[in-house]
């Protein structure tokens, strides 16, 4: 949920600002993110100024605590972008998103988001000019006339021992080099190799530790310890690549006294291998710092800052960043390039294209940047067709100079087009439109000209139809709506509404059809048997006919209720007929068990959610004339209870409780046995719920509690507390006004 500015601390303007940039089109992610404000606010607490940075971060910087600046339209008009918010008092703040930070470097995208357990292996494929070395494990196997491997590990020395033959001195060769030593001594012992008869080959298994130092300009300089087979570029992987100035283009490797240049983007932008492939014990890689490093954005491949060698210039970064693509401008780049003062300022370069050619160049120095605009340019020499024609779309407008050649272009019509009305729009430069109207089955068509980029549409016959509808009710599978056709019988819709039910009324419809001049509803009757001679089964529809289908009076569906609990036979019995009493029913049930309590059975009622209905069911079988024996219909239910021996006190008493039920005895004699009232139990409306679900609250005057039964005393308000020392100065006040009455008479009498 957005937060208000006015509830924003310094905190979340940190964050919403990161938010935004992280999603802009420079690829800078959040972590950068925060690692450039953590630091600023970091060297800002400790020194109580501003940190030193580069230009552009500390652009970023004050934009994400201070506020945004005005950003330089020169550069970067294009990455302007307003975020708008409203705060609680409904005053609209605007955010202006200047121009993204610095990306990170190519390179350093590569060597900082990967997972060092990938390079961790002590094992793997290794080239023929593998060096050995202490530690590594070779497999010399032997097959022909003998048959023999050996697993074998060189020692400290770099030997390894070989039974009949003893050491064998094999560091510092390669695994073709290790073949001929061990060819050459194990012909001593097996004749057969030099007979060519039997064969020897040499291949690397585990490979042995190395002790690696990256120095220099690269994120984690220090000693690493690797694998035999590992390579420069697995090495860079585990110091993270290059710092924010380190080289990947000039890097040296040092080993046994000579050094060897390397060039990483040959490996990482050309897919070419290094020399030498793989590290050796002692190696020492050296990354200086790089010689220019510049940044390309705009519409280009790959945005981001490139290393760039002496001599280098705009050609390459453009062939680096993955070159232009297809929208890019046609006309000049802009460059800006900070100056020897310490100023920048903008220089115009020709196109991009020209630098790619060859047919212009320029070299590029430290810090320059190089910004490729997008074309703005849009589409002019086009028509577009919409509608009912075979293939709609966008059509060259060259030689197109009427609506029925664009129909030609695009096809032909279709069956279901509407020739009377046809539609151009054109759009007007300033940004407004025009509506011309045409007709395909006259000459108007041809008489006002296309241009380009008009929208010419057509409208179907078919978005135009609303269809009519017939209506059936009643005694049929489906009942609703179905949809007019002309030649529609009564026959057809009573097969579309799914058959008739078994319990239609033989030989009876109702076909009610309006006469919509004299405002009235015609009522035809008709027969639908299925006999062929009888004529109300080709009766012809019209258009919003309503047909009932009349249900058998006769007929009577089955009702369904539920005798359950201490009855003879227990279940699911159907009323015999409608208004089946319930006396009626428990009697088709066998009556009940010994111990059933049919003084507290209970009856349900589902229909209309009526839940359950206090019925006295004992004078329901009894009287079976009472009104007590009531109907019954489908779903209700009765259930008999076991004997119960209780009856429960609930509510404002002393202790909630049930106690054992007493013939005869009174409300009042359960409720003093619960502890009787509290001070605020409302005496007058206490209330009994008999066994059966009958209720009464007048349960302390007539009927007396059965087996079963609820009292459930109410709770009243909070009775006021008595306020003594009003009462007593009450008192003393009236007996005082008393003696002064007194002693006036007495003097009075005197």
């Amino acid at each position: 949920m957005p937060m208000h500015s006015h509830s924003l601390t310094l905190e979340d303007k940190v964050s919403q600002a990161r938010r935004v940039q992280a999603e802009s089109q420079s690829g800078v992610d959040a972590a950068t993110m925060d690692s450039l404000v953590n630091e600023h606010r970091k060297e800002t607490k400790t020194t109580g100024r501003k940190s030193k940075s580069s230009p552009g971060e500390e652009l970023i910087l004050d934009s994400l605590l201070t506020g945004p600046k005005r950003p330089d339209p020169a550069w970067n008009a294009e990455a302007q972008a307003e975020t708008t918010w409203v705060d609680s008092a409904g005053r609209v703040h605007t955010m202006v998103k200047n121009r993204p930070p610095q990306p990170k470097r190519y390179e350093q995208r590569i060597f900082r988001n990967v997972d060092r357990s990938v390079f961790a292996s002590a094992s793997g494929a290794a080239g023929r000019d593998y060096v050995l070395g202490q530690g590594d494990e070779i497999t010399v196997s032997i097959w022909g006339d003998k048959e023999k491997e050996y697993n074998l590990v060189l020692n400290r020395e770099g030997k390894v021992f070989l039974e009949g033959i003893g050491q064998v001195l094999l560091a510092g060769q390669n695994l073709d080099q290790a073949k001929a030593s061990l060819n050459q001594r194990l012909a001593k012992v097996y004749s057969g190799i030099s007979r060519g008869s039997t064969h020897l080959d040499v291949s690397l298994g585990k490979t042995g530790p190395i002790r690696v130092f990256l120095l220099g300009e690269v994120k984690e300089p220090g000693g690493y310890v690797f694998t035999g087979h590992s390579s420069v570029l697995s090495a860079m992987y585990f110091a993270k690549g290059p710092t924010d100035i380190g080289t990947v283009r000039n890097l040296v490797l040092t080993r046994s006294g000579t050094k060897y240049p390397l060039d990483l983007y040959q490996y990482l932008l050309k897919g070419e291998s290094l020399s030498p492939h793989s590290l050796q014990d002692g190696d020492i890689i050296f990354a200086g710092r790089a010689d220019a490093l510049v940044e390309i954005r705009g519409d280009v491949g790959r945005s981001a800052v490139y290393e760039l060698k002496k001599g280098e210039g705009v050609k390459e970064i453009l062939e680096f960043a993955g070159g232009i693509n297809a929208t890019a401008a046609t006309h000049k780049m802009t460059l800006q390039r900070i100056f020897p003062d310490g100023k920048f300022d903008y220089i115009d370069l020709a196109s991009p294209r020209d630098y790619l050619s060859g047919a212009a160049k320029m070299a590029l120095q430290d810090g320059d940047r190089i910004m490729v605009e997008k074309s703005s340019e849009t589409a002019a020499n086009f028509l577009t067709i919409s509608g009912p024609v075979k293939y709609p779309g966008a059509y060259e407008a060259t030689g197109v100079t009427s609506v029925s050649q664009l129909v030609a272009k695009a096809g032909g019509l279709r069956e279901d087009a509407f020739l009377s009305r046809v539609h151009v729009v054109r759009f007007n430069p300033e940004g407004s439109s025009s509506l011309f109207a045409y007709s395909l089955d006259n000459t108007l068509s041809d008489s006002i000209a296309l241009i380009p980029r008009d929208y010419v549409i057509l409208y179907s016959l078919k978005d135009m139809y609303i269809p009519d509808s017939v209506e059936i009710a009643g005694a049929v599978f489906n009942p609703g709506k179905y949809e007019f056709r002309t030649g529609m019988t009564l026959k057809d819709l009573v097969m579309q509404a799914g058959g008739l039910l078994p319990h239609h009324e033989n030989g009876k419809a109702v076909v009610f059809r309006g006469t919509p001049r004299e405002h009235t509803v015609e009522q035809i009757s008709l027969d639908v048997e299925e006999n062929p001679a009888v004529p109300g089964i080709g009766f012809r529809l019209n258009p919003n006919d309503f047909v009932q289908i009349p249900i058998d009076p006769k007929w009577y569906k089955k009702e369904i209720v539920s005798l359950e609990g201490l009855f003879i036979h227990p279940g699911k019995y159907s009323l015999l007929y409608p208004g089946e009493k319930m006396s009626s029913v428990m009697s088709r049930a066998g009556g009940f068990k010994q111990n059933a309590y049919v003084e507290g059975g209970r009856f349900f009622r589902v229909k209309d959610s009526v839940g359950r209905v206090g019925v006295d069911l004992a004078k329901a079988i009894d009287r079976p004339k009472s009104k007590a024996n009531i109907p019954m219909v489908g779903g209700d239910s009765i259930y008999i209870p076991d004997r119960l021996n209780t009856v429960k006190v609930i509510g404002e008493v002393g202790f909630e409780t049930s106690l054992l039920f007493q013939d005869g005895a009174s409300v009042q004699y359960y409720i003093e046995r619960a502890g009787g009232f509290t001070r605020r139990s409302e005496k007058n409306r206490v209330v009994v719920q008999y066994a059966n679900g009958e209720t009464s609250r007048d349960g302390y005057f007539n009927r007396k509690p059965d087996a079963g039964s609820i009292i459930y005393i109410p709770q009243g308000p909070e009775p006021k507390p008595v306020d003594w020392i009003s009462g007593i100065n009450a008192l003393l006040g009236t007996l005082g006004v008393a003696a002064a009455v007194i002693l006036s008479i007495q003097a009075v009498s005197k």
